[in-house]
């Protein structure tokens, strides 16, 4: 079970994300942006909708509270219901401070990636590279990739971090 301080310091951790990941797509790239509905966030894995400046619109659901050099994959989440890996968002975007910025990917790629690399074979947390991870009592199911396996995916986007 997840204590409430920790539960409140992860909700903090995603909101400072979301809010640089919104400042960087507005004042960094001149995109527009647009909070997602509660449903859209729930169900949907959508955190905000970005409008690029052809008028395209993409779903993105940002992952904050990484660790360095590595990211979490959801394949299942807590409920062991489908994770974000196969939610409706187009992108992912990782916040990766070593990277001055979020690491962009398709959300289909990642999936495809994950799919391929992954063994299909359950370990303890520090052994959860590339292998499956469950946490005690919860019907998670998740894996760690480092950010050089998401920078070899193909059309990941570095996108930098507002600087005022």
């Amino acid at each position: 079970m997840v204590s409430k301080g920790r539960r409140d310091y992860s909700f903090r951790r995603g909101k400072i994300s979301h809010q640089k990941f919104v400042a960087a797509c507005e004042f960094n790239m001149g995109y527009k942006t647009r909070p997602s509905t509660t449903k859209e966030d729930i169900h949907d894995h959508i955190d905000l909708w970005v409008q690029r400046k052809d008028g395209k619109e993409y779903g993105v659901d940002v992952k904050g509270g990484t660790s360095l050099d590595t990211v979490w994959v959801e394949f299942k989440n807590v409920r062991g219901k489908d994770g974000w890996l196969y939610g409706k968002a187009s992108f992912i975007a990782f916040d990766m401070p070593e990277e001055g910025g979020f690491l962009v990917v398709p959300r289909e790629e990642l999936k495809k990636y994950a799919e391929s690399n992954v063994e299909n074979t359950f370990v303890t947390k520090q052994e959860a590279y590339k292998k499956l991870y469950q946490r005690n009592g919860r019907q998670d199911v998740i894996t760690k990739l480092k950010v050089s396996d998401i920078k070899g995916i193909k059309n990941f986007t570095l996108v930098k971090y507002y600087k005022e």
